[in-house]
């Protein structure tokens, strides 16, 4: 089984990768617009015969203020214009050619523009691409998505030609640079597209394909190829483009589901978030309030490439609502954790609480660090939403009327640390939060509580605190039940630390670790401390039961010894024992003492016991604990080595922190950070990370394909981060049907290859009897389908992952017999030159009319007449025995005239002599063979023998044809004039501005060659000087200023010999 094919691609670069978006004209713009594509700065409007770019200038952009930041833009053009357009369109396409939508998207548009209601158009849908069918006749063209940018493919089908497809730009001069790159330079940045490449769809085959520019248009040069076949000719383009929240909108928590698919959730502060069809929420909820006191939340949940929103939503009430962490349970539900103020949030009819319990007023009067206002005050929430984003499954309110719960606000430390506290679920789906409310007369006291999947019933709540302050930040359950919580305290009263590896308080602010058993008994706690400031934000368990906690000191944190750390450092990372009562390594990280470097945001023990953390740092943080990611350790593959101060760090250390592993920078010219809340790695080690990014028109990473490549708001928009850390074992098998597939006669021989990570033992299981223990094993298959498995094993963990492809083999592969010509029907030698360009064969055997057989794949034979001649190849498979014969037919015309030759007019009388000539069809291999009647010989179409004086000559001139292998003859007579030093130069002009007589104008013979003519001042100077005497005339002027009134010397250098002589200047 082999792919046939031939493929044409090239990427447009312009600003940063784009999502595409082409949203389809149904009435809400004018004619002639078919589509829309929104740009990061402008937007794109498809036409019937091609398409208008539009694109802004940043600083005619709106602009909107976030956390006082710096920002600085590659889309800012201080000296370009504020906007600046260009026309691109396919020259000769037939504009009737229909615009059809594919890869349709969940999401809709509504556009209500002017008063005229007849002139709405709403539930426009919105798609990945689009295809127009014969834009040339047997040709299309499909605009759409690979590798998440816009791109589009020519598929010339049998019976179109590629030369046809002609794009002209309007607004800008296109070029091709040395490597065959499309350059389009505009006001606002250069947009390039690289080299095209083209393949023949049915086999895969690659064809030779470049740029042609021509009178100022861009077509392809395409090399030989079967016209029976499809060509396809695929570019890529590559731009900026929005398809996220018009709205400001903060980032505060992320996580996946089993499919990879990550979930991001975040604020909003208007109207403009993008909700899919059937969301269960699509409108903004307070519309009342301006400024940051009062926004919705918003879930947005992407698709496991990002390339497309599975759904997306508003959640609130009418007044302020966060979500402090997400989690996925096991039927696909998205169940979040945050803090209301609205008294109409959507919790459902019947829940375990349903009705908003609120409690103080709170906002920057009673010292809230936010703008935001809870004036009847807050209450915790649960909710639950179906896999598909249009229905709330569960929730509850948690809460009393005399308090307010769910926000920390006792120990919050960094910025964002009121929306702090985690959800989880454990294997039978019961739900699990940490979070922080006030206790009888202690404001600030840490709980952990569970509740049934269903949300109808708590099955237990267990407060952790006590006499002073505490903060419950992280929440896990372990595999036997026993569930853990972490966090801060300033209590020296710790309940049931006995027996606890760290039973005393150290001072200040202490980390905990809390161990309840599965009833929600509290069974032991221990302190994390130094004596100042130390906070435990995350904690996990790994598959052997051992704990692990995460956070921030500002102390002098202890290190044991064998384990990786830095000499100083702000950040910690602690093992113990599953009862708490011993402590297995300790480590820290960071660029100083008491100073902190990160915010932490997540934490993860994957399934080989290696850590991985991640967290934020820098300017937003200023207000609270300070520091900057400076300084902090990177591996040498980082994805980002450097760091402008504040950015997300991600970083992965080895089984028991015996090393770092990887550590890497993410961010861009804005302060990146999140405004509260989790986010998670997958058991995998991936991240699912959410950020508040590209705040103050401050740029921010994002790779190709994502729904959100920029912002589209006026200052912040939730980002997404998702890497895999590959720390984890994954199979992956795949087949190179290019380079690994051959066809045996009716049996398929395949080699495959092996892509897994992290395994160390393989076993493959072929469908068909066979198995192998290989890493990359080749197997012979017979016609059927097959599935294939394999299973990548890491022994050393102790872990495995498997996969498994299909074949379909359903067709032998035997020759097929093509070939080429090139020859000139002129030749008098009748020679042609043939290639083979046969598939799938060995031996190829040729027959030159009734000559006599030869091989090979390039030859060249001579007939001995002009025929017309049969030229015979048979291609041999001498595998399996088999072979295919094609023909071709070649004439030769014997009778082809030669060009005529005619004495051409003597108007330069300089001796030579000339012709004009008229050819055929051939016009580049003649060589000019001249003989005089004195015997001279000489070269060229002009000669450059001179005949020595006036008269009329016999003249010989022959004709030699390189391409036809003929020599024409001519004899002729020719009467010649010479006339040696034919000028004249005046001898003074006025330059006076009269318009008379104001330059120096020369006449005379200017058929030279190489005529140079200097004129100089009385000084040697030189005022003025010409290779085009003839041309260009002296105005009297040296350096743009009027010379003086004086007699100037001049000298004019021409074939004939150098003339001297004087001109005045007269005013």
């Amino acid at each position: 089984m082999k792919r046939l094919g031939l493929f044409l691609a090239m990427c447009l670069a312009f600003w940063s990768h784009a999502q595409p978006l082409f949203i389809p004209n149904q009435g809400q713009w004018p004619q002639p617009i078919l589509a829309k594509t929104p740009l990061s700065y402008g937007a794109v409007f498809w036409e019937p015969s091609g398409f208008r770019m539009m694109l802004l200038n940043e600083r005619v952009m709106p602009e909107h203020g976030h956390h006082d930041e710096e920002h600085t833009s590659p889309n800012l053009h201080e000296d370009g214009p504020d906007a600046f357009g260009l026309l691109c369109t396919y020259v000769g396409a037939q504009p009737q050619a229909p615009l059809v939508g594919i890869d349709p998207m969940s999401s809709t548009r509504n556009y209500l523009i002017g008063k005229d209601a007849s002139k709405w158009a709403t539930n426009i849908p919105e798609y990945q691409g689009f295809k127009r069918t014969d834009l040339y006749p047997f040709i299309d063209q499909i605009w759409g998505e690979k590798g998440g940018e816009l791109y589009n493919a020519w598929y010339v089908r049998p019976g179109g030609d590629p030369a046809a497809i002609q794009i002209a730009y309007e607004g800008l001069d296109p070029r091709i640079d040395r490597e065959g790159q499309l350059v389009l330079e505009t006001p606002l940045g250069t947009i390039t597209e690289t080299a095209p490449y083209a393949y023949i769809l049915e086999t895969g085959k690659p064809v030779r394909c470049e740029f042609i520019l021509e009178n100022g248009r861009v077509g392809f040069k395409v090399g030989y190829y079967a016209k029976g076949k499809t060509l396809v000719i695929d570019p890529t383009l590559v731009f900026s483009s929005f398809s996220g929240s018009l709205a400001d909108n903060w980032g505060y928590t992320a996580t996946y589901d089993a499919q990879g698919n990550l979930y991001g959730g975040g604020i909003v502060f208007d109207a403009g978030y993008p909700t899919s069809a059937g969301a269960l929420d699509p409108t903004f909820n307070e519309v009342s309030t301006a400024g940051y006191v009062s926004m919705d939340i918003g879930i947005t949940k992407f698709s496991a490439n990002g390339a497309s929103r599975l759904y997306s939503t508003y959640i609130g009430g009418g007044e302020p609502d966060q979500p402090h962490s997400m989690m996925v349970n096991n039927a696909g539900e998205l169940v979040i954790m945050g803090t209301t103020g609205s008294y109409n949030f959507p919790i459902p009819t019947g829940a375990l609480i349903s009705q908003f319990q609120g409690g103080p007023t709170y906002g920057p009067s009673q010292g809230s660090p936010n703008s935001f206002l809870y004036d009847d005050g807050v209450d915790l929430f649960l909710l639950k939403i179906n896999p598909t984003g249009t229905a709330i499954t569960g929730g509850t309110f948690y809460g009393t009327s005399t308090a307010n719960e769910g926000l920390n606000i006792g120990l919050a430390k960094n910025y964002g640390d009121q929306a702090r506290g985690e959800v989880i679920v454990d294997a039978n789906d019961n739900i699990f939060i940490a979070s922080t409310a006030p206790a009888g007369t202690d404001p600030s006291q840490a709980f952990i509580a569970s509740f049934t999947s269903n949300l109808q019933t708590q099955r237990w709540v267990t407060q952790v605190g006590g006499s002073g302050k505490e903060a419950g930040l992280g929440v896990k359950v372990a595999g036997n039940g026993d569930v853990y919580l972490t966090g801060g305290t300033t209590s020296n009263d710790m309940p049931s630390t006995s027996g606890a590896k760290f039973p005393t308080y150290s001072g200040g602010t202490d980390g905990f670790i809390a161990r309840l058993n599965s009833s929600g008994v509290l069974q032991r706690v221990t302190y994390l401390g130094t004596g100042s400031m130390d906070m435990s934000f995350f904690i996990d368990i790994d598959k052997y039961g051992a704990v692990y906690a995460y956070g921030q000191t500002l102390g002098l944190w202890p290190t044991t010894a064998g384990t990786w750390s830095t000499t100083s450092g702000g950040q910690f990372v602690v093992k113990m024992s599953a009862d708490l009562s011993q402590l297995i390594f300790s480590s820290k990280f960071g660029s100083a003492n008491n100073f902190v470097n990160l915010v932490p945001t997540a934490f993860n023990v994957d399934e080989c016991l290696n850590i991985l953390l991640s967290g934020w740092g820098g300017a937003v943080n200023g207000g609270n604990l300070g520091g900057n990611t400076n300084n902090l350790p990177v591996t040498t593959d980082a994805v980002q080595s450097s760091t402008d101060g504040s950015d997300f760090y991600f970083m992965v250390l080895k089984q028991n922190a015996q090393s770092v592993l990887y550590a890497t920078f993410f961010g861009g010219t804005a302060a990146e950070h999140v405004d509260g809340g989790t986010s998670r790695f997958a058991p995998d080690g991936t991240i699912y990370q959410a950020v508040c990014a590209a705040c103050n028109n401050g740029t921010f990473p994002t790779t190709s394909g994502v729904v959100s490549p920029t912002r589209m708001s006026n200052n912040c928009n939730l980002g997404v981060i998702k890497i895999d850390f590959e720390t984890s074992v994954t199979a992956d098998a795949s087949i190179d049907y290019d380079a690994d597939v051959d066809t045996l006669c009716d049996n398929l021989r395949v080699k495959f290859t092996n892509n897994s990570k992290n395994a160390n033992q393989y076993f493959w299981n072929f469908g068909n009897g066979q198995t192998s223990t290989a890493k990359e094993p080749t197997v012979i298959f017979t016609k059927g389908i097959w599935n294939i498995k394999l299973i990548a094993i890491d022994t050393v963990c102790d872990i495995m992952d498997s996969t498994t492809i299909q074949i379909t083999h359903n067709q032998g592969i035997f020759p097929e017999a093509q070939f080429s010509t090139e020859y000139f029907s002129c030749d008098r030698l009748f020679e042609v030159k043939v290639f083979n360009e046969s598939i799938d064969s060995e031996i190829h055997e040729w027959r030159f009319g009734n000559s006599g057989l030869q091989f090979g794949d390039t030859l060249s034979y001579n007939f001995s007449s002009p025929g017309p001649h049969t030229i015979r190849l048979v291609a041999y498979d001498t595998t399996c025995g088999t072979s295919d014969t094609t023909y071709q037919v070649v004439q030769f015309d014997a009778d082809w005239p030669g060009p005529e030759v005619n004495v051409a007019p003597d108007s330069c009388k300089d001796g030579r002599v000339r012709v004009n000539v008229t050819y055929g069809v051939d016009t580049v291999g003649y060589i000019y063979q001249w003989t005089f009647h004195n015997g001279i010989q000489d070269t060229g179409r002009v000669s450059t023998y001179r005949l020595p004086a006036t008269g009329t000559y016999n003249v010989h001139l022959d004709l030699i044809d390189t391409i036809c292998n003929a020599v024409y003859g001519y004899d002729f007579t020719s009467a010649v004039t010479r006339m040696d030093q034919r000028l004249w130069i005046p001898n003074a002009f006025t330059p006076n501005g009269d318009g008379k007589n104001e330059l120096l104008r020369i006449a005379g013979n200017d058929c030279f060659p190489g005529d140079h003519f200097v004129i100089l001042n009385s000084f040697g100077s030189v005022v003025f000087e010409t290779d085009e005497p003839f041309k260009e005339f002296w105005d009297g002027t040296f350096d743009g200023k009027p010379v003086q009134q004086d007699t100037y010397v001049y000298r004019f250098e021409t074939e004939d010999g150098d003339v001297y002589g004087y001109v005045q200047v007269i005013y």
